[in-house]
């Protein structure tokens, strides 16, 4: 278990960089890939949450989700966006109750 803790250190430090990173005008779009790597990148930070830090990985990764986003404002040319908190969130949520699955069965495996 101990390996996940440095997973998640690693890849929180990334999701930060990434949220960053000055913005570039949003293209439209028919089908909101955004949301879903939000939604895919943020879930690996649950379920890493999940694997190291048990029931408090969870509230601790949904207020790095929401501040995070909400820390944007400070990046030259990125915005808050309700839909992309949503998409942290669910993403979270979904990638912790898996992680949390598996850590249960590695500790009932020995």
């Amino acid at each position: 278990m101990r390996r996940y803790y440095i997973y998640l250190i690693v890849w929180g430090l990334f999701l930060i960089a990434l949220s960053f990173i000055p913005g570039r005008e949003a293209l439209p779009q028919k089908f909101p890939l955004d949301k879903v790597l939000h939604a895919v990148a943020f879930g690996y930070l649950g379920y890493l949450s999940a694997r190291s830090l048990g029931w408090w990985g969870l509230l601790i990764a949904l207020v790095f989700g929401a501040a995070s986003e909400f820390l944007q404002f400070l990046a030259p040319q990125r915005n808050v966006a309700v839909l992309d908190l949503a998409a942290n969130e669910a993403g979270i949520v979904a990638g912790f109750f898996i992680g949390f699955a598996r850590r249960r069965r590695a500790l009932r495996a020995g």
